[in-house]
C-alpha cells in the first residue's frame, strides 16, 4: 500500500507542478482553480446522486476548460477574473447543495475536498500515470510554442501561431490531469499545488528548463513530504501538500534574495 501511495504522491507532485508552470506563467492561476472547483462540484454531486463521481467530474471540467479557454482567446469583452469569479460561487454552490442532500458516509465527499490518499487505488493510479504521460509529451512536442506563450502571446499570435488551438488542448489536457488528482490534493487546495511548486521555480530557475525541473521536484517534495505528515501525524493529506509547498515557496524567496538571483534568459 505504501508503494501505491508513493507512487501516486510522486506521479500528482510531477504532473501538477509541470502544470502550474504554464497556469503560472501564462498569469492564469484562476484558470486552474476554475477547473478544479468545477471538477469538485461535478465529483460531489455525481456521488450524492448515484452517478460516476469521476465521470461526473470530469464533464464539469471539460466544460469549464473549454468555456475559460473560449474567454481567454476570443475577443469577447467579459472580464476574465470576474467571469471566474463567478464559475467559483456557481460550482461551489452545486457542490454544497449536493452535500446538503447527502444522507449516507460524508468520508468520500470530504475527501474531494481536502484530499486523501487512502481512496487512490489501483485503477487511480494507472489512470494518472497515462494523463501523465499525455501532459509529459504534449508539452515536450509544444514545448516552443508554450514557451514562447509564456513571454508574449502576442507576439506568438503575430507570427502565425494558432493559439487558440494550443491552448484549448491545454486546457483540455490540464482538465483531465486536474479531475483525476482530486483525491489527492482535494479540490479546494488544489490552486495551491499549481501555483507554489510554479512560482518556487520561477524564484530559482534560470532559463525554462530549470524551471520545469525544479517545478517538478517541488512537487515531487511537496506530495511525497505532505503525505509522510499527514501519515504520521494523521491529518489532511491535501493540507499538508498545501503547507509544504507553501514553505518550499518561502525558501525559494529567501534563496533568491539571498543569491540576487538574475532574471530567467
Amino acid at each position: 500500500m505504501l508503494f501505491l501511495w508513493h507512487a501516486a504522491a510522486l506521479l500528482s507532485g510531477s504532473s501538477i507542478g509541470l502544470l502550474g508552470v504554464y497556469v503560472v506563467g501564462m498569469r492564469m492561476p484562476f484558470l486552474g482553480i476554475g477547473i478544479a472547483h468545477a471538477a469538485l462540484a461535478g465529483a460531489v454531486a455525481g456521488h450524492v446522486f448515484g452517478f460516476p463521481p469521476f465521470i461526473c467530474a470530469l464533464l464539469l471540467a471539460l466544460i469549464a476548460a473549454l468555456l475559460m479557454s473560449w474567454l481567454t482567446t476570443s475577443s469577447a469583452q467579459a472580464d476574465l477574473g470576474t467571469v471566474t469569479g463567478i464559475m467559483l460561487s456557481f460550482t461551489m454552490g452545486i457542490a454544497f447543495l449536493a452535500m446538503g442532500f447527502n444522507q449516507g458516509d460524508m468520508s468520500p465527499v470530504l475527501s474531494m475536498m481536502w484530499g486523501s490518499i487512502l481512496f487512490v487505488r489501483k485503477t487511480s493510479l494507472i489512470l494518472m500515470a497515462v494523463l501523465s504521460g499525455v501532459l509529459f509529451i504534449f508539452l515536450y512536442l509544444c514545448r516552443l510554442p508554450m514557451d514562447s506563450l509564456l513571454f508574449s502571446r502576442t507576439a506568438a499570435r503575430i507570427s502565425g501561431m494558432n493559439e487558440k488551438k494550443l491552448l484549448m488542448v491545454f486546457m483540455l489536457i490540464s482538465a483531465f490531469v486536474i479531475t483525476v488528482n482530486l483525491q489527492i490534493v482535494g479540490g479546494l487546495l488544489m490552486y495551491s499545488l499549481l501555483t507554489n511548486p510554479a512560482a518556487a521555480a520561477y524564484a530559482l530557475g534560470r532559463n525554462m528548463k530549470s524551471v520545469r525541473v525544479f517545478a517538478m521536484l517541488s512537487g515531487v517534495v511537496s506530495t511525497i513530504g505532505g503525505l509522510w505528515i499527514s501519515y504520521l501525524w494523521d491529518l489532511s493529506t491535501g493540507a499538508c501538500i498545501v503547507l509544504v509547498s507553501t514553505a518550499l515557496y518561502s525558501f525559494a524567496l529567501i534563496a533568491t534574495w539571498k543569491f540576487k538571483k538574475q532574471p530567467l534568459q
